[in-house]
């Protein structure tokens, strides 16, 4: 093997000293022959016979030099170099021809690789843990379906039971994610963190280790011992600057103390998972309970034994999905579970790969546009080459050399066109990142120019340029070198031919561009229509800010409502303030799902069980978001814990748990977490609320009154006479007045929530549309491409036409209608092959609405808009030629 590597080396470099071995050779080869003529002498040969028989004995010396070049390097790599140089020279020859290529192509790939860069970020990059296929996560599938069913988490009963029944796994962990806790230090105001809560064994089971510390110890997830604390490395570098005496340390959370143990390093991070601190998961005897079943609220992560594979490990699950059906029917029938690997778990649940699936699709579709102008270009160029063509074939260079050379050229093109394409999208990539801010689990992934995206930058520009050159070096290889030697002047065929090739290339991008636009515009009007409904509430003038109230000051619900009672008349005298309330969940960011009892009618099974919204809201709830009622009333302050129980409902709940039955006085019971539910009464009905403000659907809902059921996480809404905004910070002074330690999340106006759960839709939008203009542009730029170079060749035959009478306006039609014709059959085709796509975005984005008849003409008629354009000018200059002038110059 080594004297393989060391005889490959000897080749390689040789080719770089080729001179000096020629040198070497040539003098070797000249000592021989004197030897030889040295014998030749001896034996009595006269001096000019001694020489031609020592000639005729060593053969040609140009061959013998060829051989022995052969035997010393590589040939391949050699002919390769030579192409090389060839094509070198080609591109400075001709600059202004290599810079269009070169930049047609840089923004087809830097497109290209701005979005791949997206799809590194969030579906191939690997998440931080010891072999994350080994590490799986066990779902439970809500047998009413919804968003994604089949991913919900899982019952504090069922980890229990599944982690000791088990025999696929080596450990099982389980985390309450989506936590807030309140940081108080030393000086400043409190700050409310994004936190979770885990199981001691969680960081063993993902196999991560601290930064700095440890990580939990067996038991600090047990009561009296679970007042330890893990820090994220942005926490600690933003908010205790880096000290590594942070360590066994107290810091304040939620007015109690904890003991800073470890710090996780910066690159530890779980797609969609954005804690900044974890505090260990601690479960009581009453999360064993059967009454706790109805609660998932845990992710359970789990690795695999050694040897066992992920098929078993989801029959075994399955199996005891089953048997926690059998025993708890109440509760679990229907239910299920799933089991994914960590990696897909994460990408699935962030429900990201649709979209960036379509972005990817339609820069493709960018790309391959650009390589059909720049082989229209190459094709041009051939014409003009034909001569030089046919002069290396008539001196014995093969086909395969010419296509060889020709992909050379064509490589070297693609190659500088992706180094400019690194550079335009290293800033589209920083463009994209300080635009990706919309949600934290967003910002937290870093968007970079990684080594996926220069690999896919590398893969890209081989593929075009093999795309773009293969078909015109295919054609030049075919070229005639007796037609083309004879004729000096034109070479009319081959002319035709080439551009019968660029019709076609140039009809496929008419046709990507109408498939394009027409899929940009239902996916915009699809938008435009969700972005523009009525959500059933008034968001203007509505200032909003989440509230999380601790265990420690706030043990039961008394004190829950208590404080809510203290702090709705503060709010009210804040200057500005028109109408308070608190609620569970804001209107239309997707209150949860609860199953629903009607009295007197039999209950259904549990995978056709009655569900309904719920949410808990304070007396003036529905005065604050005009909410408009119906019937009946809302709630008052006497609906309180002494009263009879009561509930606001829907129209939607009375249309479809109801059946348009009368809905006063019914009583209904919810399953909701807390001691056994009561019967309440339907005292009120009011109009329907969008369930999620990016989603068109209507469910039914039911209102309870906080005095009733109070909760510890709640929002506060105040209805303002002027700017919400200009009254954040009395807010906050009055929640400070009430309870200094009590930290706000998320102050921000009631618009701005619902533009943040737009995500990156308007972002997304925008950039498809660039997409698809650059697309158009890129389809305008072919067809102009073809026509001008058509007139350009037909120049001579334009020439006769006029010489016999024909008018500078039948040549405009006739250049007009050649544009017009390629255009309706490009059309055509990428009409149809769009009519498929309403189905298609309503398969990929569940709840929108796709149908907008309109776009199939609107955008026909822009294309053909744009190809008249682009076809207008050249047939101007055709209708303009002088027939001496091209009589003469034929």
């Amino acid at each position: 093997m080594i004297d393989w590597l060391l005889q490959f080396f000897h080749r390689v470099t040789s080719i770089f000293r080729r001179g000096k071995l020629d040198h070497d050779l040539d003098a070797e080869l000249a000592a021989h022959l004197e030897l030889a003529i040295e014998e030749n002498l001896q034996s009595g040969l006269s001096p000019e016979e001694a020489r031609r028989q020592a000639l005729i004995h060593f053969g040609g010396k140009q061959q013998a030099i060829e051989q022995h070049r052969d035997a010393r390097g590589l040939p391949g790599l050699e002919v390769f170099f030579q192409d090389l140089r060839y094509a070198i020279r080609a591109l400075f020859k001709n600059p202004g021809f290599t810079i269009a290529v070169v930049i047609t192509l840089a923004l087809g790939i830097a497109v290209n690789a701005t979005m791949f860069s997206l799809v590194s970020a969030f579906l191939l990059r690997r998440p931080v843990v010891h072999e994350p296929d080994r590490v799986v996560v066990i779902t439970s599938i809500n047998p009413a379906r919804g968003f994604l069913p089949d991913a919900n988490p899982v019952s504090a009963p069922n980890y229990f039971a599944w982690r000791e029944a088990n025999d696929v796994f080596s450990d099982i962990s389980a985390a309450d994610e989506y936590r807030t806790v309140s940081l108080t230090a030393a000086q400043g105001k409190p700050q409310a963190l994004p936190s979770a809560a885990v199981s001691a064994n969680y960081f063993d089971v993902l196999g991560v280790a601290a930064y700095l510390g440890r990580t939990f110890s067996e038991g600090e997830d047990q009561p009296g011992r679970d007042h330890v604390v893990i820090l994220s490395h942005e926490l600690w570098q933003r908010r205790f600057g880096s000290s590594p005496a942070l360590i066994d340390s107290t810091i304040r959370l939620n007015r109690e103390n904890y003991v800073v143990i470890g710090v996780m390093p910066a690159s530890f991070r779980l797609l969609g998972f954005t804690p900044q601190v974890w505090t260990p998961l601690t479960l009581t005897v009453a999360d064993r309970a059967t009454s706790a079943r109805k609660d998932h609220d845990l992710h359970v992560f789990a690795r695999l034994k050694p040897g066992l594979t992920l098929q078993q490990a989801r029959l075994e699950i399955s199996n005891l999905a089953r048997r926690s059906e059998q025993d708890f029917p109440e509760t679990e029938k229907g239910w299920s579970a799933a089991v994914r690997t960590l990696p897909d778990f994460l990408v699935y649940n962030f429900g990201i790969r649709n979209g960036l699936a379509l972005m990817m699709t339609a820069v493709g579709f960018v790309l391959m546009m650009a390589c059909a102008n720049v082989a229209g270009l190459l094709l041009a160029r051939a014409t003009g080459r034909q001569k030089e063509l046919g002069i290396r074939i008539a001196l014995g260079a093969g086909r395969l050399r010419i296509i060889r050379q020709l992909l050379t050229e064509g490589l070297l093109n693609a190659l500088i066109g992706g180094g400019v394409a690194l550079v335009l999208a290293y800033w589209g990539i920083n463009f994209v990142a300080t635009k990706m801010t919309f949600n934290e689990a967003i910002s937290a992934v870093p968007l970079t120019l990684d080594r996926n995206v220069l690999l896919f930058v590398l893969g890209v520009s081989l593929f075009s340029a093999v795309l773009c050159s293969l078909a015109p070096a295919l054609r030049a290889s075919r070229t005639d070198i007796n037609a083309v030697l004879k004729d000096e002047s034109r070479a009319a065929s081959a002319g035709r031919s080439h551009s019968r090739l660029r019709t076609v290339l140039v009809t496929g991008e008419i046709a990507l561009a109408m498939f394009l636009l027409i899929g940009t515009g239902l996916l915009l009007r699809g938008l435009y229509v969700i972005e523009h409904q009525n959500l059933g509430f008034q968001p203007e003038h509505l200032l909003t800010a989440g509230v999380t109230l601790d265990s420690a000051r706030y043990k039961d619900a008394a004190q829950q409502a208590s404080f809510v009672r203290e702090i709705i008349p503060r709010l009210q005298h804040i200057p500005g303030a028109d109408t308070v309330a608190v609620t569970s969940d804001l209107p239309a960011t997707g209150p949860g799902s609860v199953r629903v009892q009607i009295r007197g009618e039999p209950d259904l099974p549990t995978n056709q069980a009655r569900n309904t919204r719920d949410a808990v809201v304070s007396a003036d709830y529905f005065s604050a978001a005009e909410i408009p009622v119906l019937r009946g009333r809302t709630f008052t302050e006497m609906d309180s814990a002494t009263s009879s129980p009561v509930v606001v409902v829907n129209q939607e709940f009375v249309h479809r748990q109801l059946r348009d039955q009368e809905p006063l006085g019914k009583q209904i019971r919810l399953n909701v977490t807390g001691p056994t539910p009561k019967w309440s009464e339907i005292v009120g009905v009011v109009t329907n609320v969008k369930n999620y403000s990016e989603a068109p659907d209507e469910d039914p809902e039911v209102y309870e009154p906080f005095l009733q059921r109070p909760v510890s996480s709640f929002s506060i809404m105040i209805r303002t006479k002027a700017d919400p905004n200009g009254m954040a910070s009395d807010l906050r002074s009055a929640i400070e007045q009430a309870d200094a330690d009590l930290a706000l999340l998320h102050v921000m106006s009631m618009p701005a929530v619902i533009d943040l759960q737009k995500g990156g839709d308007v972002l997304f939008s925008r950039m498809l549309a660039i997409f698809a203009l650059l697309a158009l542009v890129f389809a305008g730029i072919g067809i102009y491409g073809l026509i001008a170079y058509s007139v350009g060749q037909r120049t001579h035959e334009i020439g006769i036409r006029v010489a016999l009478g024909a008018g500078s306006k039948q040549v405009l039609s006739m250049v007009l209608f050649e544009g017009l014709k390629m255009t309706a059959i490009g059309a055509a085709i990428g009409l149809a092959l769009a009519v498929p796509l309403p189905k298609v975005f309503a398969a990929m984005f569940t709840g929108l609405l796709f149908s907008e008849p309109r776009v199939y003409f609107v955008v026909p008629l822009a294309i053909i808009a744009v190809s008249m354009l682009a076809t207008y000018i050249p047939a101007r200059r055709a209708a303009s030629v002088d027939p001496t002038i091209a009589l003469r110059n034929s």
